[in-house]
């Protein structure tokens, strides 16, 4: 996946600023939209009062939520498994 791809997918998301050539390393925050160039992000920074920054896909990572259960394959029943394993 190239960074204009990773760029898209972050739109709506939380980020972490990864990258210590950024000054806001360690900062959380949301991505409202990607630039012209498709790797720049508009970020809006968490706790900082609504500060807007706009760095690039490079100096970021994606906040996974944290689960409690190992990731299994979902069940959706006996039923629905059935029809599920017939219709491959």
């Amino acid at each position: 996946m190239n960074e204009q791809e990773q760029a898209k997918i972050l739109v709506n998301n939380e980020i972490k600023v990864t990258d210590h050539r950024s000054e806001f390393v360690g900062k959380i925050g949301l991505v409202r939209k990607v630039m012209a160039d498709g790797r720049t992000l508009d970020i809006e920074l968490a706790h900082t009062g609504g500060m807007i920054v706009l760095l690039d896909v490079t100096l970021v990572s994606e906040i996974q939520e944290p689960t409690q259960f190992a990731k299994t394959e979902q069940s959706l029943g006996p039923i629905a498994n059935h029809m599920v394993q017939d219709g491959i």
